[in-house]
């Protein structure tokens, strides 16, 4: 890797997370050999541009040789070119084969479970990392849960057995990006079973999707929380973080137990706030998965390449609290930013997972990873420099 032209290439620079990110990594200031790369080269140029003059790299996505050729010329590629089932698959085989880092902000469970029985084993034998979710989803819940379950062996000598993850504030605009992904995960899971197979397994992104494991159903309903003092009720990012933070244990050797358990949902103090975001999450599922009324969904949908305003990106924020119990002892983590989740707070951390990629002496394997298999604790400490709180409560 020495002899590459690049530490680093943003795939996907001319979009609006694109963009955020490539300008993250320049007001870094930090040492790199850094380019952009993207299919439009007039888009290229006045983004290279604006970004103070980096170099720019003309590759199509869905050509093959074009993306070889920019992972060839690179350790890390960081992208943000999605929906990544219909762009991401030609730039992690070209990185798995060329034994190049790679990061990306997908949720996309089923193309990730593609991307795992496709890849991992090479990118294994190659010794290039490709990490999925390194954004608003999954960062917070999988290095969140990894701080936490350090914490607390470190404090009481062993792991907790069982993670709540409670999102008790949430301020933000989704993302066009996210809302191409939903669109597209929903269109797959109707014309496809094994889609849907992948999708209603808790474990569906584990090496082994059908070994025994103990049941973690997808949270549907309301509940009472008794040490938050919370209604809890859907998360509507959590049928895919549960399977990233499960995935991150399986791959580490399931050092908190056979039978260790996740679950991560909302928190309000509201029982009609709870009901209603519940009943509204249940509508939007069903509408999602309607032939005739997915099109008008999508409409109402933020669309790939808008985005907020740098004022309200500012005003967003987010915090998710993590409980533990290790026998009598009781311990709460804390992971939070005050900047808007799907922009603001999802730039640090794409940006920081590709600089920590590109920067750090790791010591993981190659292979389909995970942020925190992959990062641990370098990740941990380039987020909290950037502002994010990781710690306990």
């Amino acid at each position: 890797m020495l002899a590459r032209d690049y530490d680093l290439v943003v795939f996907g620079a001319t979009g609006f997370t694109g963009r955020l990110v490539a300008d993250y990594i320049v007001q870094r200031r930090q040492p790199i050999r850094f380019a952009i790369a993207g299919r439009n080269r007039a888009k290229l140029d006045k983004t290279a541009a604006a970004l103070g003059g980096v170099d720019v790299l003309v590759a199509d996505a869905l050509d093959a040789a074009q993306v070889a050729e920019v992972a060839r010329r690179t350790r890390v590629v960081c992208t943000t070119a999605g929906p990544y089932a219909k762009y991401g698959s030609e730039l992690v085989a070209a990185c798995a084969a060329g034994g190049t880092h790679y990061c990306d902000l997908t949720g996309e469970v089923p193309w990730m479970r593609k991307m795992i029985d496709q890849h991992h084993a090479q990118a294994e034998a190659t010794g290039a990392r490709i990490v999925h979710t390194c954004g608003f989803d999954s960062i917070p819940s999988d290095l969140g849960t990894w701080c936490l379950q350090q914490e607390c062996i470190a404090r009481f000598g062993r792991p907790a057995a069982q993670v709540t993850a409670l999102y008790t504030e949430l301020s933000g605009a989704m993302s066009g990006g996210t809302a191409a992904s939903a669109i597209e995960i929903a269109t797959q899971a109707a014309a496809d079973r094994e889609t849907r197979r992948v999708l209603r397994n808790p474990y569906g992104l584990d090496p082994d999707p059908a070994a025994p494991r103990p049941p973690s159903p997808d949270v549907r309903s309301v509940s009472w929380d008794a040490r938050a003092k919370r209604w809890t009720f859907p998360f509507f990012m959590a049928d895919v973080n549960t399977r990233v933070v499960r995935r991150s244990h399986a791959l580490a050797g399931q050092p908190w137990g056979a039978s260790f358990v996740y679950e991560e949902k909302m928190a309000s103090r509201s029982l009609p706030a709870a009901v209603g975001v519940t009943g509204a999450l249940g509508a939007f599922a069903a509408a999602m998965g309607n032939t005739h009324l997915r099109p008008l969904v999508a409409r109402l949908l933020p669309k790939p390449g808008e985005g907020p305003s740098k004022e309200a990106r500012d005003r967003g924020r987010w915090k998710l609290r993590l409980y533990a119990s290790v026998g009598a002892d009781a311990l709460t983590y804390v992971a939070a930013d005050h900047a808007d989740p799907g922009y603001g707070s999802t730039a640090k951390m794409l940006g920081e997972s590709a600089l920590c990629l590109a920067q750090d002496t790791l010591t993981s394997p190659g292979g389909v990873l995970t942020p925190s298999v992959a990062m641990g604790s370098h990740l941990a400490e380039r987020l909290r420099s950037a502002g994010l709180t990781l710690s306990p409560d």
